[in-house]
């Protein structure tokens, strides 16, 4: 299938790129109609790392996701084909201890989309756990749907500031995590951010 990938540090290519899925019984294959370029994409792009995360190899960049469901696994009873998605795109451990406490986000083991060596989604489609993707309303588009992720960070990001109505919120950064994370604070209570 064709993918953005990047080569390596400073080189992309749209390219055939080999990726063998199999649907599994708790699966959903979705048809990608929007991908989001986060600041992360742009970070491996420009320095081929963040933190401990290395790109050794040819990797699929994007993680911010919408689609249409073309094909689910036999298992799934909650979402069928042609059901319009956002998706999580961190897939956990289910047997972990965080994962069986209900917070699966502090998986150790969590395999997160477009995050050496794991491929991300700017492709034309992905096998993903039915579990982690998520109807969408009629009302929201598919660009909107691709937001959901990002604006989940800048909702746990007010959250975990425990604003109060009236409180003033420094965002640093205008990029999409920042913008939305100004919208959550204002959503919060904040009188304003900064």
């Amino acid at each position: 299938m064709e993918a953005l990938v990047l080569e390596r540090k400073g080189e992309l290519s749209l390219r055939d790129f080999d990726i063998k899925e199999h649907l599994g019984p708790h699966d959903v294959r979705i048809d990608l109609r929007t991908v989001g370029v986060c600041g992360s994409d742009v970070h491996y792009y420009t320095h081929g790392a963040i933190g401990h995360f290395v790109v050794r190899e040819p990797m699929i960049l994007g993680h911010e996701a919408s689609g249409i469901i073309t094909e689910v696994g036999s298992e799934v009873k909650n979402l069928k084909v042609g059901d319009r998605v956002c998706m999580e795109p961190g897939i956990p451990d289910p047997n972990s201890r965080p994962t069986r406490l209900g917070m699966y986000n502090l998986d150790p083991a969590v395999q997160f989309w477009a995050t050496p060596p794991v491929h991300g989604i700017l492709r034309p489609s992905v096998v993903h756990p039915a579990a982690f993707t998520f109807k969408l309303p009629d009302t929201v588009s598919y660009a909107e749907g691709a937001m959901v992720e990002p604006l989940a960070v800048g909702m746990h990001a007010a959250n975990k500031a425990k604003i109060k109505p009236g409180d003033v919120a420094v965002v640093i950064g205008a990029g999409p995590i920042g913008m939305v994370t100004a919208l959550a604070a204002l959503a919060g209570g904040c009188a304003s951010v900064i």
